[in-house]
């Protein structure tokens, strides 16, 4: 009976070992890692001109405690060119991207941006719009 005793403690005692470890390294994760705030997820440009500037600059915040990268930026069509900086943002600092929209396709657009980082939240799906008249 002691020795069936012993090992029902052990197995106890190993459980609760990998409990708490799960939950300290889920805690741990979440204390020191980074976290993107958009100040704008969706952009309308309403209607685009030949001469209008057909760009936008998503700013963006690091709102966690973890140094945050973007590693890539991608788009839902080659009509819309992304540029970012690749350096780590600190805590509570901010920085910018720029998104290109290519006039040459003329018509209503709706374009998705997904952006991949270290951020808890990634990949982040933004998106632009407007219209490009047809001349």
């Amino acid at each position: 009976m002691g020795k069936v005793i012993q090992w029902v403690v052990f197995i106890l005692i190993v459980i609760a070992s990998v409990v708490l470890s799960v939950f300290a390294k889920k805690w741990v994760n979440n204390f020191y890692s980074p976290e993107i705030l958009f100040d704008v997820r969706k952009y309308d440009f309403d209607t685009l001109k030949t001469s209008d500037s057909s760009y936008y600059y998503f700013k963006y915040r690091n709102i966690g405690n973890g140094e945050l990268k973007i590693y890539n930026i991608k788009t839902s069509c080659g009509c819309t060119i992304p540029y970012w900086n690749e350096s780590f943002l600190k805590k509570n600092e901010t920085d910018s991207f720029r998104v290109e929209y290519d006039k040459i396709n003329k018509g209503y657009f709706i374009k998705e941006i997904m952006v991949y980082s270290n951020s808890k939240t990634s990949p982040d799906r933004l998106e632009i719009s407007g219209l490009v008249p047809f001349d």
